[in-house]
This record gives C-alpha cells, structure tokens and sequence, in this order.
C-alpha cells in the first residue's frame, strides 16, 4: 500500500491559518503502544526517529513564518520515558492528565489565540479510548491503522502507518502537502 493513501481520507485537511492547536497523545502515536519492563520496574518504549524528523519539518515551516500552531503532547501516565523523548525534540508535554477533553477545554480558555475558537481550531492525534472524546470534539482529528476501532470511526482520516511506525512522521508530511507545500522545499 502506498504510505500517502489514507485508509480513510478526508480530502479536507485544514489549512494551517485555520489551527491554533496540534495536540497529541504518546503511547500508541509515537510508540507501537507495547512496553518492554525488566525486574526492576523499568520501562523501555520504541520510537522511530522518522516522527522525530518530522517536526524538523515543522521547526523549519515556523522559521519561514508559515507555521504558528501551538504543538504538544498529552499523556495520562507520568512517565520518564515521554518526558526524555519529547524533550529531546523541544516538543511540550503535559503528563497524568486523565480527562484530555477537559484539560484541553481549560487550555484553551486560558490562551487568548485558542480561546474564541477551542476545539474548531484544533488537530488531535490518537489511538484509544481515553482520545475518544477529544477526537470527536477536535476539527480533525488523525488515527493509525492499529487505533481502536471506535478511534478509527471518529477520525477524520486513518492513515496506513500503525503507532510507532512512522504515524505522526506521515501525518506532518501529508498536513503540510495538504497545505500546497512541497516536501522538499523544507529541505
């Protein structure tokens, strides 16, 4: 299958003027939602570094002025391991957050950009139940192809790629196509 086709498409993504707020989850998005624990305790997750490279694109959309979307992930669990990954790609995490709808609803009324528009200004990003909601609040939202089912129903568009798996690295590169721009005028 080729990786641009959609499993299911929605031929109008937004444009970017028309989004305020990029909001996604971690487990499941940029892992394949599995997690590797020894006797200790400790966890390990796999992400691809594709995802990574993906909001390189983005850095460099935002320094040419044609990108102002805030971008952040949100996570229900507190755990090192999101922290050290998106910190390393400078991307904000908000942890233990356990009703992403609500907690979305009081971030957006607390940012003045965000406020008069809430979610018709927002993309959502996930793959289970607890994305639920906000994936049917949010004016688009995107799943993988391994989301849950009733994910997957809510989403304006599926893509081929499961999380983990290049997901958010081939949502980047279809948004911004989607906005008329080529991928390797970024390069």
């Amino acid at each position: 299958m080729d990786d641009k086709k959609a499993l299911k498409q929605n031929t109008n993504w937004p444009s970017f003027a028309k989004i305020h707020t990029l909001a996604m989850d971690f487990d499941g998005v940029f892992t394949n939602n599995m997690v590797w624990v020894n006797q200790e305790g400790q966890e390990w997750v796999r992400c691809t570094r594709a995802d990574g490279l993906g909001f390189d694109l983005i850095r460099t959309l935002e320094a040419q002025g044609q990108f102002k979307t805030e971008y952040f992930v949100l996570s229900s669990q507190v755990n090192p391991i999101v922290s050290a990954r998106m910190g390393k790609k400078g991307i904000t995490c908000y942890q233990n957050i356990q009703n992403k709808k609500e907690f979305l609803e009081e971030h957006f009324d607390q940012n003045q950009k965000a406020k008069e528009t809430g979610f018709s200004g927002l993309i959502y990003l996930g793959n289970d139940l607890n994305d639920l909601k906000v994936m049917q609040s949010a004016c688009f939202s995107v799943a993988p192809s391994d989301a849950h089912p009733l994910v997957q129903e809510a989403a304006n568009v599926v893509l081929p790629q499961k999380g983990g798996e290049g997901f958010v690295r081939a949502f980047i590169e279809n948004w911004i196509e989607a906005n008329q721009i080529k991928i390797e005028s970024l390069l």
